[in-house]
């Protein structure tokens, strides 16, 4: 029971930080998703900061358990053991993230990068190295079509992740 109730918690951290994030966008006026990260809704001086901490704290505990299930149900498929470590780790990595927000980009403009920024842009390469790790080693937990989705899931997120960074 316990580790259905921590495989659970995997659905609800997706729920929440899906939920938070457009509620957090809507409560700020002027916020655009093409124009502004989703770092910025809880960056320094944001209006949303004080709605997306505390939820996001309870997002990160929520991946943490879910790591834990994911571990627990393993048995012997490694590479399920290891994305369970992995999945707690970034719940880890996520409530660390709450020691160096980034400040609004018009302040960034102003008074340059500070070692806040520059954490943050350390900690995202982390957590987007560890997404990506995750599924690379939760595509061999099952079958063909499950890593045949992955796989195709980790080429959509690097075409993305390149063009978004052009």
């Amino acid at each position: 029971m316990v580790r259905k109730v921590l495989l659970v918690c995997g659905i609800l951290a997706a729920l929440l930080y899906v939920g938070s994030d457009i509620l957090a966008a809507l409560r700020w006026e002027g916020y655009s998703y093409i124009n502004q990260s989703v770092s910025e809704l809880r960056a320094i001086g944001a209006p949303t900061r004080p709605f997306l901490v505390p939820i996001l704290t309870i997002y990160a505990l929520l991946e943490i358990a879910f790591g834990m299930g994911v571990w627990m149900s393993a048995g012997a498929k490694r590479a399920l053991r290891i994305t369970g470590v992995l999945l707690f780790a970034l719940g880890v990595l996520d409530l660390t993230a709450y020691f160096f927000p980034m400040h609004l980009r018009e302040e960034i403009s102003q008074t340059g990068r500070t070692l806040n920024e520059t954490m943050h842009v350390i900690g995202t390469g982390v957590t987007v190295l560890m997404i990506l790790l995750i599924i690379g080693f939760g595509a061999m937990a099952n079958g063909k079509w499950f890593r045949l989705y992955s796989y195709a899931t980790l080429l959509v997120l690097i075409v993305a992740g390149v063009l978004g960074a052009l």
